[in-house]
């Protein structure tokens, strides 16, 4: 019987057997009902003379494709013809057995695990320990041996991609259900605390979805063979081998059924069960299938082990990183709380004996450690989350001006020269507030690096000779950094500071210039000293919006 099935759109997954002479596509389609808004009421119409089908728009406004090609009133369906409506796509069968499948189910509540009195499945027809090396695939000799090659190639790269257990058993299931000839597929899965069985991934044939779908009763006797014997077992009919001689539940409800049930096994534990079945009257499983699905059980364990432990091992990471992070960042706030502390102390003093000297000192000590922590609460943030930058016109010149501004203080405490030579540069499309942390991280960097007393510090901007790049130049005349510390400097939390630094200034510096698309880099001039220079596009590639030109700050 010629078949329709949705392969992509809203009702994908949905099968449609044609009856009669003439099929209507649409919205308001008794035979076809599709949810998709952009097909017509009635967009279409299939209609048959003598065993041919044809197509026949019926005023869409959307119009009609066969095979990429739009029809002018009509065209001829031939097997496996794809037709086009809206955004929906689908795929017009005219021989052979067509299957499809509904789209994820949810298993609880749809599955009955049943107590040992139960006799719901078959009798043994073969069976294959897990984790034997039997259960390796045979060379690809025959049309089966390469479909079973093509599964386990689609498992492999289901397992190698997983994000989640849930996520990936469900995709074994969508590539169970493509490769193998099955009415319903599930798995029940182990409860880590309480041991019991959890049915998840369910999934039914297409036809199931215009009716009730009906409970699936298991047998706990089989369920529980399974797992304490590692086996995978094909069975058929009742046995006693798992319960009582009377005939209850499911199978008898859905007459004769062939079943695999293969154990999701790992390199210790058993980590639930993988059960599908199919109507005889349509397929009986063979001892390969059965060999196959016990080779997809164990991938799973093995998969869903190395997830756990890969989850494991990143905890523990986490854990590790955040507290050493934890431990260094309160090191240095400590000190600065002690700063604070100690500037308290001496203003308190100088209020006791009214020496407004002692005022000025401890105040200035405050402001000190206070900008101490503001900066390092800045770079924090900075490092710690991804920024999308404001980008506007900016005057390059006055930001750096700015950063001059700020660091004078800095400077004059450390006794540090701040030399300024600026260029002729044009407004540039930057992020103003990102070049201004990116900037002064660089200049209190160099200031630190200075020596006391003859340091000096040469901030320089610059326009290349093509006009495509702007460059700004921070130098100090400190011991410079050796080459094979050059690497590491932009690492957070390194710092050759000692205690005077966080190691998060230059990492918040290289964060900001990378997300603008420049670079950072360092040399070593020839008179000493460590020189970072940022190098900036003059212009942006794509287009943005761009804001008036930024001035000095207010």
């Amino acid at each position: 019987m010629p078949t329709l099935q949705v392969l992509q759109g809203p009702d994908k997954g949905q099968l449609f057997q044609l009856s009669g002479e003439g099929v209507v596509l649409g919205r308001y389609s008794q035979q076809v009902p599709l949810t998709d808004h952009t097909v017509s009421r009635r967009h279409a119409e299939l209609r048959t003379d003598n065993g041919s089908w044809r197509i026949f728009d019926l005023g869409s406004s959307n119009g009609t494709y066969v095979n990429g090609d739009r029809i002018d009133g009509s065209a001829g369906l031939k097997h496996n013809a794809q037709i086009k409506i809206g955004s929906t796509v689908i795929v017009f069968k005219h021989r052979g057995e067509v299957r499809g499948y509904n789209r994820p189910a949810s298993a609880r509540g749809m599955v009955d695990v049943g107590g040992s009195d139960e006799v719901v499945d078959s009798a043994v027809l073969s069976a294959i320990q897990s984790g034997d090396e039997s259960i390796i695939l045979a060379a690809p000799e025959t049309a089966d041996a390469v479909h079973a090659w093509n599964l386990m190639y689609q498992l492999a790269e289901a397992i190698s991609a997983i994000s989640s257990i849930d996520d990936m058993l469900a995709h074994v299931n969508e590539i169970i259900l493509r490769h193998l000839p099955v009415d319903r597929v599930f798995m029940l899965m182990r409860d880590e605390e309480t041991g019991e069985l959890n049915p998840i991934a369910m999934r039914y044939r297409a036809k199931e979805r215009r009716g009730k779908k009906r409970r699936i009763t298991v047998s706990r006797s089989m369920i529980r063979h399974v797992i304490d014997e590692r086996k995978g077992v094909l069975c058929a009919n009742a046995d006693k081998r798992f319960g009582k001689e009377a005939m209850t539940g499911s199978l008898q409800e859905l007459a004769l059924m062939s079943v695999i049930c293969v154990p999701i096994v790992g390199h210790e534990k058993v980590h639930g069960v993988i059960h599908l079945d199919c109507a005889m009257s349509r397929h009986t499983y063979s001892h390969e299938q059965l060999r196959l699905a016990t080779a997809v059980g164990s991938m799973v364990g093995l998969a869903i082990e190395n997830h756990q432990l890969m989850q494991a091992r990143m905890k523990s990471a986490r854990l590790a990183a955040t507290g050493e992070t934890v431990a260094y960042l309160s090191h240095h706030i400590r000190n600065m709380l002690q700063g604070l502390r100690s500037g308290a102390d001496v203003v308190e003093a100088g209020l006791r004996r009214d020496n407004l000297e002692n005022v000025r000192t401890g105040w200035q000590i405050i402001e000190h450690n206070l900008d101490r922590v503001y900066h390092l609460a800045t770079n924090m943030l900075t490092f710690s989350k991804d920024r999308e930058p404001r980008i506007e016109m900016v005057q390059l010149n006055h930001i750096v001006e700015e950063v001059i501004e700020l660091a004078q203080r800095p400077a004059a405490e450390a006794k540090v020269k701040l030399d300024v030579t600026l260029g002729e540069i044009p407004p540039i499309p930057a992020d103003s507030d990102g070049i201004h942390q990116a900037v002064f991280n660089l200049v209190l960097n160099a200031i630190a690096a200075s020596p006391e007393t003859s340091g000096c510090v040469r901030i320089a901007t610059n326009l290349d000779a093509s006009g495509n790049m702007i460059g700004i130049a921070v130098c100090d005349n400190g011991p410079g950094i050796p080459e094979a510390e050059r690497n590491s400097v932009f690492t957070p939390f390194h710092s050759s500071k000692g205690q005077g630094g966080t190691g998060l200034g230059l990492a918040a510096a290289k964060k900001i210039v990378n997300e603008l698309g420049g670079e950072i880099t360092i040399n070593s001039p020839r008179g000493g000293g460590a020189c970072f220079t940022i190098r900036l596009a003059a212009e942006r590639s794509s287009s943005v919006d761009l804001g008036a030109t930024h001035g000095p700050a207010h």
